[in-house]
């Protein structure tokens, strides 16, 4: 997002190259087999940055129009565009309608970007879109952005947010971006992806907060912190807080990595049903 975002085009966009369905590793895809039907406006949005947060921009290039694809002249550049990507969230939808198959969407999004292997960007912006109902399913057929503020995190914030954003991926069932954030011994402690996941089925919900750097060397860190984990079975919710500490380090190329952490059981809680 160096250049800014999708939803901000600094070129002109009457460019007319056709992408062709090979260019796109998803494209030629039956639409149901490509995202989710019957989704409203907010939720196709919503629905983009989901994908392009965890890593899967073929899933987020197909809900654009065609007209708004041939802006970007090819699928690779689409995605070349959040190579540095670590997450992209959108947030106040406001929606003023055109007619009933156009509308237009505003919401503010929030975008995290690799500056560095330890430097992240925190950038926020105020965007707009066009959306437009074709076959019965909204797409994003342009838009705009303008940004609001940028904040480069130094080090030692960058291995928090590291940290943190891996627990909000989790939350949202981002499983291939918090794979992501490990490093290749602790994945190895998983066993593999599929395990992985399988560990989170039942997650609802995974925040950390408290967190705090405890230990620092020119490539390692680690951080003290406080884990949320709400939990839901088809027999009970669970809430449970533990204490926590994570090792993170620079692996050149990727940045911090949580190298292991370890959690203390400090409560548990029933709740009634979410």
């Amino acid at each position: 997002m160096k250049r800014l975002f999708l939803f901000v085009l600094t070129t002109v966009l009457a460019l007319t190259f056709t992408l062709t369905a090979a260019a796109n590793p998803y494209g030629g895809l039956p639409r149901s087999h490509t995202f989710p039907p019957g989704m409203s406006p907010a939720e196709t949005v919503e629905y983009f940055h989901h994908k392009i947060t965890d890593g899967e921009p073929g899933l987020a290039w197909d809900i654009l129009t065609e007209d708004y694809k041939n802006a970007f002249r090819s699928y690779d550049s689409f995605a070349q565009g959040y190579r540095t990507t670590i997450s992209s969230r959108p947030s106040r939808f406001r929606m003023l309608q055109r007619d009933p198959d156009t509308l237009e969407m505003f919401y503010l999004l929030k975008a995290e970007d690799w500056e560095n292997d330890r430097q992240i960007v925190v950038q926020t912006f105020e965007c707009s879109a066009i959306m437009k109902r074709i076959n019965g399913s909204w797409r994003i057929d342009s838009g705009t952005g303008k940004q609001l503020s940028r904040q480069v995190l130094g080090s030692r914030e960058t291995a928090r947010a590291v940290l943190t954003d891996y627990h909000e991926c989790i939350t949202n069932k981002e499983m291939r971006r918090a794979w992501s954030f490990l490093g290749d011994g602790y994945k190895n402690a998983f066993g593999d992806f599929g395990a992985f996941c399988k560990g989170f089925t039942t997650t609802v919900s995974s925040v950390i907060t408290d967190a705090v750097n405890v230990a620092d060397g020119p490539d390692m860190t680690s951080v003290e912190y406080t884990l949320t984990a709400k939990d839901s079975t088809p027999e009970t919710n669970i809430e449970q807080v533990f204490k926590g500490i994570a090792n993170l380090e620079v692996v050149p190329g990727r940045g911090w990595v949580i190298k292991s952490a370890e959690n203390k059981l400090q409560s548990r809680y029933f709740p009634p049903k979410w």
